[in-house]
């Protein structure tokens, strides 16, 4: 079968999430490659998500049941799956029009990849575009395992294959799950990155990847290590530093020195990237986004 005849399933795990999944469920139902089954996992929302949802009827497939969060609610939807090829597309997350048929075409020209990934928009809670410089190269699994992951996410797609051989995500994982797998399959099977592939991610405070906070980075750390990692990724390392700087001055500001002390103790962990470190924080607390989105637009091209 030709490849661009073969079905791709989408799922996207959510609650709560009535303020972007219109956006969401649109972005896939609007891709101009035909052969899509889209599942949408709902965690037994309590807003406007599951309203949202049924208001596009057979067009995709609404489940909402509680569950254990969103790593359990992937592989559910992975396994209720049909299609040849499987994606994963969170409620804050797009699709560009054409982010699945160049997907698969590449797929079609390229029988030897078993996934891929591509490169990513970056937009803001209101859904403008936000210059932001994504880290983005071609595959290296040491870069990934020294540096950390370099992959945009939602534009990972990986054939059927892939979950037979290596199994599902890791529910014990509540932030890595996705960097753990690229390292678990990525010993095998190299990815190949298709700028072509587009999507467009949210960076709000709200998500994930920017709440985390300490848990975050231990669990990747903890991933790493996993894998033969002789040091904390140096991603990781950076964002040590900021984000006990952070804590540090909110602790100094509301008088609550032990804690404060035992921040800045954790601040010079990693001495090495430290600079970077504080050039962030700075970025974050002292230059408004209105600028700091000016300043990208001078400085940053958008892929």
């Amino acid at each position: 079968m030709s490849r661009m005849n073969m079905l791709v399933t989408v799922v996207t795990p959510c609650y709560n999430s009535e303020a972007t999944i219109q956006a969401t469920i649109e972005s896939v139902l609007a891709q101009v490659y035909p052969h899509i089954e889209y599942i949408i996992m709902d965690g037994a929302s309590n807003d406007a998500t599951v309203a949202i949802a049924q208001r596009y009827g057979d067009q995709l497939t609404l489940i909402s049941e509680r569950d254990h969060g969103q790593t359990g609610a992937i592989n559910k939807g992975w396994r209720r799956a049909q299609g040849e090829v499987l994606a994963w597309l969170n409620a804050d997350d797009q699709y560009l029009p054409d982010t699945v048929e160049q997907a698969m075409r590449y797929f079609e020209t390229h029988p030897d990849a078993q996934w891929l990934y591509g490169t990513a928009e970056s937009i803001n809670e209101y859904g403008q575009i936000f210059p932001y410089r994504n880290y983005r190269d071609d595959w290296s699994y040491q870069t990934l395992l020294d540096v950390g992951s370099f992959i945009n996410q939602p534009s990972v797609f990986l054939r059927r294959q892939v979950i037979e051989e290596f199994g599902y995500l890791d529910e014990s994982l509540h932030f890595g799950m996705d960097y753990e797998y690229w390292l678990r399959i990525g010993q095998k099977y190299p990815a190949h990155y298709v700028p072509s592939v587009k999507v467009r991610i949210i960076r709000a405070s709200t998500t994930k990847t920017e709440s985390g906070g300490v848990t975050r980075l231990r669990e990747v750390d903890k991933i790493a290590r996993r894998y033969g990692a002789q040091q904390t990724p140096l991603g990781t390392q950076t964002e040590w530093g900021w984000v006990f700087a952070e804590s540090f001055f909110a602790n100094v500001g509301k008088g609550r020195w032990h804690d404060a002390f035992a921040d800045f103790k954790q601040i010079w962990r990693y001495p090495s990237t430290l600079p970077r470190a504080f050039a962030k924080l700075l970025m974050r607390k002292f230059v408004s986004r209105s600028l700091e989105t000016r300043l990208r637009q001078m400085f940053v091209r958008i892929p």
